[in-house]
Formats: structure tokens, C-alpha cells, sequence
């Protein structure tokens, strides 16, 4: 015997591909689209919080003011994904941090790697605090003075990007569930006159002619009614011609 799925079951089953698959391609957009976007964001306000210090920091770099410049490293590590703020000196010092004088030593640099060098971004990964960074250069008067190095925190972009991801997810999720219910409402209205038929087409093939066909759906499966029941008619007569013949005959 063989087994049927409903007509309603394919179409829901239809869309909740179709959902899937369109979700699939929205996260994947979404991924390569914000995480740049989140990351330029990041790299920018990070290059804000370095000019910043770099135009107020000259005069303590050069006076050598390390209590000076704490305070205003202090004040500037309020940015969430901020994981550290060194300033060094022209000769590649580190006279300011965040770290107490514990600096890592993945972030200490000798004087021939900063010899000459503009404003950079590079990615680094820093064992001791167990992250990788967004490694900010900026020059405190062109790098005669000193850097500003400002370190952002990669897993803020990751955060930010897998609470976009979710909530696309949920939204998709309730799309598919609402439209699945939508469907399934919608779809009993329309296999049930289909159902009608295939019943009615079953008692013809049983010679019961007598009940009418009279479906009012306003489109093809009315149409496909009225031809059932011009089938029924004629069934009905060619039956009366042949029970008249036979008759006859006799």
C-alpha cells in the first residue's frame, strides 16, 4: 500500500526549507558583513582614544611624569574591549601602563621595532592575557616623542557579532514558526475541497452517481469540480443508454 503525504505537509515542509536555507545565507552575509563593520568600529574608537592621549601626553613623556601619565591612561580605560594602554618613549621606554609595572612580555618591543614607524593596527596575541588584540601604534609628534600603543580586545567584535547572529536566528525562527502555523491553517482550506474530490472521483468509479459535485473555491479546483461533475453526468447517462439497450434486447 502506498503511503501519501498531504499536500498541506509538503507545502509547510517546502517553506521551512526555504526558511532554513534563508537563514543559512543571511548568517553568513551577516558574518562577513558586521564582523567588519564591528571591527572597523572597534579599530576606530581606538585610534580616537590614542590621538587623544597623544595630544595631551607630549609634555609628560618628555618631563617623564609616570605619575602624570597613570592618570591619564586611567581615565581613558573605560572602553569595554580596552585591554591595555602603554606609552613609551622615543627611545621604545614603556614610562606609562595599566599593568602596574607587570607588563607581559609579548608587548615589550626593543628600539629597533619602532624605530621609524607611523600609525599601525596589527593583529597580536598576547599568551599572558590569554586574548588576541588589535595592537594600536599612534606617534606622539610623529614618534619623536614617543607611541601611544592602545590594545582592543578581539572577542568584543565576536560578542557583538554572535548577539546579531542570535538575534537574526530568533527572528528567522519566529518567521518559520508563525508562517508553519499560517500554512498549516491555510493549507487545511486548501486540501479539503481536494480531499471532497478524490472521494467523489472514488464513488464514481463505484457507480454511485446520484449525489451532485458543488464546490465553491473561485479557482482551478472549482473548475476541476465542474469537469468531475460533467463526468458524472455523463457516466450517469451513458449508464441509462446502456441499461435502455439492454432492455431492449430483451
Amino acid at each position: 500500500m502506498k503511503r501519501f503525504v498531504s499536500i498541506r505537509w509538503k507545502i509547510g515542509g517546502l517553506f521551512f526549507l526555504s526558511n532554513v536555507v534563508l537563514a543559512l545565507v543571511i548568517v553568513f552575509w551577516v558574518s562577513h558583513t558586521v564582523r567588519e563593520t564591528f571591527q572597523k568600529e572597534v579599530i576606530e574608537r581606538g585610534r580616537t582614544i590614542g590621538h587623544n592621549l597623544a595630544s595631551s601626553s607630549a609634555d609628560l613623556i618628555m618631563n617623564n611624569d609616570q605619575v602624570g601619565l597613570r592618570y591619564l591612561i586611567a581615565n581613558n580605560m573605560n572602553f569595554e574591549s580596552l585591554d591595555y594602554i602603554l606609552i613609551q618613549d622615543g627611545e621604545g621606554n614603556i614610562v606609562g601602563d595599566n599593568f602596574n609595572g607587570n607588563i607581559p612580555l609579548s608587548l615589550q618591543v626593543d628600539q629597533e621595532s619602532i624605530s621609524n614607524r607611523g600609525e599601525t593596527t596589527r593583529l597580536l596575541t598576547v599568551p599572558e592575557l590569554k586574548t588576541t588584540v588589535y595592537d594600536l601604534w599612534i606617534p606622539v609628534e610623529e614618534g619623536l616623542v614617543g607611541y601611544i600603543r592602545v590594545g582592543l580586545d578581539t572577542s568584543y567584535v565576536q560578542a557583538s557579532l554572535n548577539k546579531t547572529i542570535q538575534v537574526i536566528v530568533l527572528s528567522v525562527l519566529a518567521v518559520t514558526l508563525f508562517g508553519g502555523l499560517l500554512i498549516f491553517i491555510l493549507g487545511g482550506r486548501l486540501v479539503r475541497p481536494i480531499i471532497y474530490l478524490t472521494q467523489r472521483a472514488d464513488e464514481i468509479s463505484q457507480g454511485k452517481l446520484e449525489k451532485r459535485i458543488e464546490i465553491k473555491t473561485h479557482d482551478e479546483i472549482e473548475k476541476l469540480a465542474e469537469a468531475l461533475e460533467r463526468l458524472r453526468e455523463s457516466v450517469k447517462i451513458a449508464l441509462k443508454r446502456l441499461e435502455q439497450q439492454q432492455s431492449f434486447k430483451l
